[in-house]
């Protein structure tokens, strides 16, 4: 009787700890903060349009957020990834290029950097992506030419 008893007491406390484990998980995770990265884009020269020389990309997650700082500590001629990623309208407050308010923007958690990609998501950010309809038509952008600037905070 004593050791159903004791087995009982173990149980239920490392149930306890198990879930109060996993609260805290959850809470880590969802409590990440966003950074935000400017990408270098297409040269004016390709289109014209100075709105497409850089963009801006948002993220929380952790795995992204290394793959950015990897890419930051390399030359810019080494850094061979480029976003790609699911994209929403509207510039989710944060997608500029100096004056100009890009119509679309990376759904925050929902790119990753790749080396690879489809060329169906090829673009310029403001000449194809903003002018062709990309959310709509495609749902998703990553520019192969697109290659990581810097960190920027955002106020």
């Amino acid at each position: 009787m004593f050791q159903k008893i004791i087995l009982k007491s173990v149980l239920i406390i490392a149930s306890l700890f198990s879930i109060t484990a996993c609260h805290n998980d959850k809470e880590d995770f969802n409590d990440s903060k966003i950074r935000y990265f400017r990408f270098q884009s297409c040269p004016e020269s390709n289109h014209g349009n100075w709105q497409d020389s850089s963009f801006v990309a948002a993220t929380s997650n952790p795995v992204v957020i290394q793959q950015c700082l990897e890419q930051l500590g390399q030359p810019i001629e080494s850094r061979m990834l480029f976003p790609l990623g699911k994209i929403e309208n509207g510039s989710g407050g944060y997608n500029t290029n100096s004056t100009h308010e890009f119509n679309w923007h990376f759904v925050e958690d929902s790119w990753e950097l790749v080396e690879l990609g489809i060329e169906i998501y090829d673009g310029c950010p403001y000449s194809d992506v903003e002018l062709t309809d990309y959310v709509n038509n495609l749902g998703s952008y990553g520019g192969w030419s697109n290659r990581i600037l810097e960190e920027i905070t955002m106020l």
